[in-house]
This record gives structure tokens, sequence and C-alpha cells, in this order.
């Protein structure tokens, strides 16, 4: 959605401007004419002039897009392996990330459907191939020279594709508009190649649909060159564990909402929902608004409106009257939230908090995560937060022992995870010289793509002096 929000923004310079063109043609168009009738001059093509504003208007857009106000943190950064991001759209099953492939490929259509038309010499394949390419190497060069984006091959790739397919597109309705029908060689000839894209895109979609288990977004990431780099370590890791279970996240949005306007007495005033998310408004018999926040991954935040959502530390009562950990448990029990035993504390002010651990080692069903309220001072409910989950057993599946996750980091078959954004380019990469001693091996789990929660493995270390460091390897076979 952003994408789209952030093209809305660009093309309105771009519309001024082809709009501006288009006023100064014309005029300049009546003036030549009215200048040319006396001594029989032949003016130039209205197609040629207005096609020529077009390609301007589309130039600007294009620049606005890859060139103006894009910051200076990638200076001299390249990725230039081919199709990685396809392959990190895939492992994160991103249809954010295949937007950006897509609207790369898409962004250089308009110049091949457009030079044909300007001038005979582009009717020609290569001399289009080697614009198209020329122009995207050119905004690679100056994007890695100053900084405002990576020297990426997959953006040539795309690119020039896309030059391509309209040079392709330029060439079949020139061939409709000559021949006055459509002639099926033709058609398929020309629209091979974003033909074989969408069955592409229908394939791994088909391909993704049939596997059991999703995809791990740690997977994105190409293999490293360990020669000339240090590792090692002082551990000793063994043959087991063989087998891990697997989990699937259970969400339920819908559940909280009820169970708090029965036990609360509250009813709805208005609703609002958005990209799987939705906020309620709520009030109670003595008009007091509630405003409840539910997410798409079933947490649940409810305040009353006017008060701050966040507690604040102001019970400082000389009287002694102050919210006890008993109100605390009989609201909860009312509300009937909690699915099981969960560890009690009192926070700061009159903050509650309930937590269940995270016991993912167990070959049954379990909840997992934390939930706070806030009550005031006469023990009403002010706010609730809500952030409790299900992990559904599947099944135990076979896993690396400890021992193989550790010769995947000797192999370089790990990702360096951006931990913070503090991290340099140089922390991300792994290069001759480097010294890494493993300090720790632990088994955990993680979400996938499809709401598994998977074994991996959490890998500590020291990285060259970054006693910080870890990696996380994913433990299935």
């Amino acid at each position: 959605m952003e994408i789209y929000q952030n093209l809305r923004y660009l093309l309105l310079p771009v519309i001024a401007i082809i709009g501006i063109e288009f006023i100064g043609i014309a005029i300049c168009y009546w003036l030549y004419i009215q200048k040319s009738k006396p001594k029989g001059k032949t003016p130039p093509p209205v197609k040629q002039l207005v096609l020529g504003a077009i390609l301007i208007g589309y130039i600007v857009f294009v620049l606005e897009l890859t060139m103006f106000g894009r910051g200076t943190s990638h200076y001299l950064q390249m990725d230039l392996r081919p199709l990685s991001s396809y392959m990190e759209a895939w492992h994160k099953h991103s249809l954010r990330d295949l937007q950006n492939g897509i609207f790369n490929i898409l962004m250089f259509v308009p110049m091949g459907v457009l030079l044909p038309w300007i001038h005979p010499k582009f009717r020609t394949f290569k001399w289009l191939i080697l614009v198209a390419a020329g122009a995207t190497l050119s905004i690679e060069t100056y994007q890695t020279l100053t900084g405002s984006g990576l020297f990426e091959m997959d953006d040539i790739i795309n690119n020039t594709l896309g030059g391509i397919i309209g040079y392709q597109l330029n060439r079949l309705v020139t061939s409709i508009i000559r021949d006055k029908r459509i002639r099926l060689r033709i058609l398929f000839a020309n629209l091979a190649i974003p033909f074989l894209v969408v069955m592409i895109l229908i394939i791994a979609n088909i391909v993704y649909a049939r596997q059991e288990f999703g995809n791990l977004a740690i997977n994105a990431y190409a293999k490293w060159n360990m020669s000339g780099v240090r590792v090692t370590t002082a551990l000793q890791p063994g043959a087991a564990p063989s087998v891990a279970p697997v989990y699937k996240r259970i969400i339920h949005t819908d559940a909280i909402q009820p169970q708090l306007m029965q036990t609360l007495g509250l009813t709805v005033q208005d609703e609002r929902k958005e990209n799987g998310e939705r906020e309620v408004l709520l009030a109670d018999e003595a008009g007091s608004q509630y405003s409840l926040y539910v997410t798409f991954d079933g947490n649940a935040t409810l305040y009353e409106k006017g008060a701050d959502p966040e507690p604040q530390p102001t019970f400082n009562r000389t009287d002694g009257r102050q919210p006890t950990l008993k109100q605390a448990q009989t609201i909860m029990s009312k509300l009937g939230l909690l699915p099981q035993k969960a560890e009690a504390e009192k926070g700061e002010g009159g903050e509650f908090h309930w937590s269940l651990p995270d016991t993912d080692r167990i070959s049954q069903d379990y909840w997992t995560g934390e939930i706070s309220l806030t009550l005031k001072q006469d023990g009403r409910l002010s706010s609730l937060s809500y952030g409790l989950r299900k992990h559904q057993y599947v099944r135990d599946v076979p896993i690396l022992t400890p021992a193989e996750a550790y010769e995947r980091i000797r192999e370089g078959d790990f990702p360096l995870i951006k931990r913070n954004a503090r991290l340099t380019h140089d922390q991300l990469v792994i290069r001759q010289g480097d010294r890494l001693d493993i300090t720790r091996i632990e088994l955990t789990h993680m979400y996938d793509t499809k709401g598994f929660y998977q074994p991996v493995y959490r890998i500590y270390g020291n990285f060259n002096g970054d006693t910080n460091w870890f990696t996380l390897i994913q433990a299935r076979k």
C-alpha cells in the first residue's frame, strides 16, 4: 500500500511537467505554423512532439524514484547476486518485496514502448537493449557512488527486462495497427516474457501452498566464503537432540472483544477496520468511553479514552489505599482471559502483570505471552494489554545436532543478523582475516511465514571483538 501512496505523490510533479510541456508545445507549434506558412515549410509531426513530451515526463519520474531524496547511507555498497531479491521475497513470503521487483520491471516498460516510436533506430532490438541497460547501469552507478542506494544486479536485470517487455508491446501494437487484425503468432511471440513471469509466480504459489510448513526469513542469505576466516570454539557440540516439536500459532482475533463487552458492560459505538486490524470505540453504562485496538496477530489493547494508555507511577497516597493484587486478580478472574495459571506480579502504580513462559520443549499444546492491566485508584479498570498466544502441537521433526549446526558455521552457511540499526555494512559481511569464536549454541523456536513455530539454533559468539554477535540457523532438516 505504501508503494502506491509514494507513486501518487511522485506522479504529481510528472503530470505537472507533462502538462506544461503540452502547453509549451501547442504554443510553439502554432507560432511555427504561422511563421512557416509564407515560406512553405513543413512543421514537425505533432505525434513526435507529444511522444517527446511524454518521454521527458517519464524520465523525470524515473529520476525522482531512483536518484532524488534517497539519503546517503549506502555508499559503495553492492549486491551482485543475481535474483537475490526474489529469493529473499520467497523466504520471507513477502508480497512487498515481490512488488518491488515487479515494479522495477514495470518502471522501464514505457522506455521500451516509447523509444521505437520516437526514433527509427530503436526499432532495432540491439539499440533498445543498449539504451535500457546503459540507463539502469548509470542509475545504479550513481546510487552507489552517492550512497543513495545499493548497486544491485537484480535492478539491472529487472530494468532491462522491463525495456524488453516494452519493446515487445510496441511491436505488438504496431503490428495490430498496421495489419488491422491480431495475428496469434505475433501475439504469443511478443507476450512470451510476461506470460513466463506470470507462470513462474503461479508455480511458486502452488509449491508454497503444497509445502507443509512455511518459509523462514533467516534463510534469505548467500553462503559466505570462509577462506581465511578463523572459526573457533571452546565448546564440545554433541550429537543430541535429534528431534524437536513444531507448533502452530492459533490466532483468535475476535475472541477478546465479546468477553470484555460482557464482563465490563460495554457497547460498541463505532468500529474501523484496516489491513486486518481494527479499532473499536466502546462505552460503558456510566458513559465512559474506551478504545479497543486489535492487531492482525491477536494482540489487543483496551484503554479509557482521554486517559494515558501507558501506566503512570502516580499512586503515592498517604492513606495506603492503592489498587491491590487481589483486586486485579478478581477482575482477571471475571474477564476469564487467563487460560491457565500464570505468574502474577505488581508493577509500578496501578499496573499488574501475568506471564506464561515459552515452554517450547513439550509435545503438547500450550499458551505463552503476557497480560497487563492498570487499575484506577478506586479499583476500576483503566487499561488492559493482551498478548497471549496459543501454540498447538503439530508433530516432532528431525533436526540438526549442535555439532552439525557448528559445522554450518564453519562452512559459512548462515546469515549475519542486523540486530540493531547501529551496525555498519562492514559488520554485516564476512571477509578474509575475520575471527569468529562460538561461545554458546541453544535450541529455540521462531515463526515461519505460515504461522508455524519452528525449531532454530541461536548461536552466540565473538565476531571480531563484538561479544553481542549471534546468528540463527534453521534446525529442521
